[in-house]
């Protein structure tokens, strides 16, 4: 055996342990079985523990859109472009341009 497929081969079972090995933690940490996994029964079986939870009715406190939402100035749907309808900023900040010096005369 050439020191190439001995490379190639210990690097192979290094990522075979290692896929088990987070395989097997996962499924520890997770509480679920592995028969959890296959699809059950084609007959239905009995009917779950836990009836599906009622959702909560529109209008509500927590409901869509919050109290304190406000619509946006500017609508997607409308023709034209959305910067056609917001100012552009302010290059510069405006203030006065500082004065010249005085030049001085020249004696000579």
């Amino acid at each position: 055996m050439t020191a190439e497929v001995l490379a190639l081969a210990l690097t192979l079972a290094v990522h075979i342990v290692g896929a088990f090995a987070l395989i097997g933690v996962l499924v520890r940490n997770s509480g679920a079985d592995v028969r959890d996994w296959w699809p059950g029964d084609d007959d239905g079986g009995p009917p779950p523990d836990d009836p599906q939870p009622q959702r909560p009715q529109p209008g509500g406190g927590g409901g869509v859109p919050l109290p304190d939402a406000q619509a946006s100035p500017v609508r997607l749907r409308e023709p034209g472009q959305i910067s056609e309808r917001y100012p552009r900023p302010a290059r510069r900040p405006a203030h006065p341009p500082a004065p010249a010096p005085e030049r001085q005369p020249e004696h000579g």
